[in-house]
């Protein structure tokens, strides 16, 4: 069964229940990943601007914009919460993972993957844009139709990717599902605008 029709065939309660169990998952990550504390308002804008939390940044903070989606925050979140352990999604939706690229059966992830856990963590930088931590109720809350068009403008992202060459959307997604069947990040480095600011599609590797 299918990634697709695993999730059109959850009960719209325990759908809500996925979501919110992921965005749970994910509040820590991101809160370590990026540093978050009480009077972060600043940093969190900053963040959010042209969607600067999907990519890594160099030791001096420059945005590597060859490697969107591959922030820590988006693997660490990805792996823990969909590919960890034999029965998690991930692993048991193998069929979702094909090749965009004809003749190549190196598996890679699905856009609705990637960009759900995109928006998830957008979520959460939205919870703590006042600067202060959020509420345990804020937390757990995920309104998937609050967040719709973010995740449509990951969607849009992936698609510009994909658009302006398969070979490197491929190696993007590829790369990810990679570094997210791992334990440890070992593939990739740490570190109201569209996400193509910050995007630099001509510098991707193909490979």
């Amino acid at each position: 069964m299918t990634l697709t029709l695993q999730l059109l065939l959850l009960p719209e309660g325990r759908l809500s229940a996925f979501r919110t169990g992921i965005k749970k998952l994910a509040h820590q990550i991101v809160v370590s990943r990026f540093a978050l504390r009480r009077g972060c308002s600043n940093e969190v804008e900053e963040l959010l601007k042209s969607h600067k939390y999907i990519f890594p940044t160099n030791q001096n903070g420059k945005v590597l914009g060859d490697q969107p989606f591959c922030d820590e925050a988006m693997i660490d979140t990805l792996h823990q919460s969909l590919f960890d352990g034999e029965n998690s999604i991930g692993v048991q939706s193998h069929e979702d993972f094909v090749s965009v690229l004809d003749g190549n059966d190196e598996l890679e992830l699905p856009i609705a993957m990637v960009a759900l856990i995109a928006t998830v963590i957008y979520a959460i930088l939205m919870d703590w844009r006042s600067g202060n931590p959020p509420s345990s109720s804020q937390v757990k809350s995920f309104n998937a139709t609050v967040y719709i068009s973010i995740y449509k403008a990951h969607e849009a992202t992936l698609t510009r990717i994909f658009e302006g060459g398969k070979k490197k959307y491929h190696a993007l997604m590829a790369r990810l599902y990679k570094a997210v069947c791992v334990s440890d990040n070992v593939l990739l480095p740490s570190g109201a605008l569209s996400n193509f600011d910050y995007l630099d599609l001509s510098a991707m590797s193909e490979d």
